[in-house]
């Protein structure tokens, strides 16, 4: 009979520490929820504090060679361009230019290590 209200005891005793422990979770998650959306907000924002550029421009001048193949399909279908399927890198920048397409920055995956660094603190306001 001791046994039951031992038995009770743990198990109320689980279920709290259970409760705690999915409010602890269920905070970091809104916590990173309102990071994450603040970060989202100053991405859309054309000019965040400290900074007289939008975001984008910080990567520089666009070029349609520094972008894959599949990117620049993307571009033609996006600019309702036809008859790009077969063409290769040079014929897809050299269409895209004729139809006034404007360049999309150098992808992310470009920039080295030391280039992206110097991004972050740029647009951070850094120096």
């Amino acid at each position: 009979m001791s046994a039951v209200p031992w038995i009770a005891d743990l198990l109320e005793q689980t279920n709290r520490e259970l409760a705690g422990t999915d409010a602890r979770v269920y905070r970091r998650m809104a916590e990173h929820l309102q990071r994450s959306n603040s970060a989202l907000q100053d991405l859309q924002d054309p000019h965040p504090e400290g900074t007289t550029q939008a975001p984008i421009a910080l990567l520089g001048k666009g070029s349609f060679l520094k972008q894959s193949v599949a990117s620049l399909k993307r571009l033609c279908k996006e600019h309702g361009i036809k008859g790009y399927s077969k063409l290769q890198k040079v014929a897809l920048a050299k269409v895209l230019e004729r139809h006034g397409v404007t360049p999309p920055p150098p992808p992310l995956e470009s920039f080295t290590k030391k280039e992206l660094i110097a991004l972050v603190r740029q647009l951070l306001g850094e120096r």
